[in-house]
């Protein structure tokens, strides 16, 4: 029991970002399942991890616009590439899906209708070692 609660967000409730800073996008990442939840994973841009997902957890990435690609590995690997906009909101949803010797990551751009319903329901993840982490 306690290696599926350690996979576990336990933040704050979410909570949309007020204002999104001038010259900055926000890409919500997050994961609403339980399914899966001793699986956890970064998701990274380039080399740099942004987070490290759980289930029923999310995190706002402020980013600059331009070509955003994320990615995440277990035994193999995921990826997603954004074209962002500056002032604009863009959701990643985070899963795992069943692989050989452990989870699979899984990473999906949704549209804001079917994100807003499923992230209603999970908690902020705060990156190790600060306090929140923005480009």
């Amino acid at each position: 029991m306690a290696v599926l609660l350690a996979g576990c967000a336990t933040g704050a409730p979410f909570t949309k970002l007020g204002t999104i800073p001038p010259g900055k996008a926000v890409i919500y990442i997050y994961r609403p399942s339980f399914m899966g939840a001793a699986i956890v994973y970064d998701v990274k841009r380039g080399d740099d991890v942004i987070i490290t997902t759980k289930a029923r957890g999310y995190y706002p990435y402020v980013t600059d616009p331009g070509e955003v690609e994320l990615w995440a590995r277990t035994e193999s690997k995921a990826s997603v590439t954004l074209d962002v906009k500056a002032g604009e909101v863009y959701y990643v949803k985070a899963g795992v899906g069943v692989g050989l010797l452990a989870g699979r990551p899984r990473l999906n751009v949704v549209l804001a209708s079917e994100a807003e319903e499923e992230i209603a329901g999970c908690k902020l993840l705060v990156p190790e070692g600060s306090e929140a982490k923005k480009e």
